[in-house]
């Protein structure tokens, strides 16, 4: 599964005005980026934001083990020193597929997927956007959109336990949204300006 940022778009938006779907309610609650994401990942996303670039433009790095039919996609457009951009994809287990996009700069962006048949994207276009997808199980799928042109950073996370969970989220700047799922959950979450959200979705 390729999803170029187009279509990734184009995805997302389909399912925000599709009437079919039921979409998830948040509670009050209030949740922050990164939450529910386990230690280990927060510490690897952490090392990544804090990589020293250098003189390089753009950072990615795909760690795959113990994975089989794998497909990891990392396109960063923005060229020179001052883009610094970081993109990281981290996959265990079989049929697994990311992708990330990235336009413009200062942009952090990390998959970790463990499991099987599990499907991310991260859109960003902007600046200094911020998004997290976590999947530990089977059959999941998370999307993040974020389109960031009024210079307020932007932060996203999605963080997928268990199987069959499906999670669409869209952004603009100034927002810090976390979505948890337990298992064979649905959320979609249209975020705006400086809003912050927390679904907690249990069987």
């Amino acid at each position: 599964m390729v999803i170029g940022q187009a279509s990734l778009i184009s995805l997302t938006c389909l399912y925000f005005l599709s009437g079919g779907f039921n979409n998830a309610i948040a509670s009050d609650i209030e949740g922050d980026f990164l939450h529910n994401v386990s230690q280990d990942i927060i510490n690897d996303y952490n090392d990544l934001e804090n990589f020293p670039s250098g003189d390089l433009d753009n950072y990615s790095e795909i760690n795959i083990s113990n994975a089989s039919d794998s497909t990891a996609i990392i396109k960063q457009r923005s060229p020179g020193i001052t883009a610094n951009n970081r993109a990281k994809i981290t996959q265990r287990g079989s049929s697994n597929s990311a992708f990330i996009g990235q336009t413009g700069r200062n942009n952090t962006a990390l998959v970790d997927q463990n499991g099987s048949n599990n499907y991310a994207a991260i859109g960003q276009i902007g600046v200094n956007s911020e998004a997290l997808i976590s999947q530990d199980g089977n059959n999941n799928l998370a999307v993040i959109g974020q389109a960031n042109f009024s210079g307020s950073s932007s932060k996203l996370s999605i963080d997928q336990q268990g199987n069959n969970n499906t999670a669409f989220m869209a952004g603009a700047g100034g927002d810090n949204s976390g979505i948890s799922q337990n298992g064979h959950d649905f959320a979609i979450v249209n975020a705006s300006s400086s809003m912050r959200i927390y679904i907690n979705q249990a069987n």
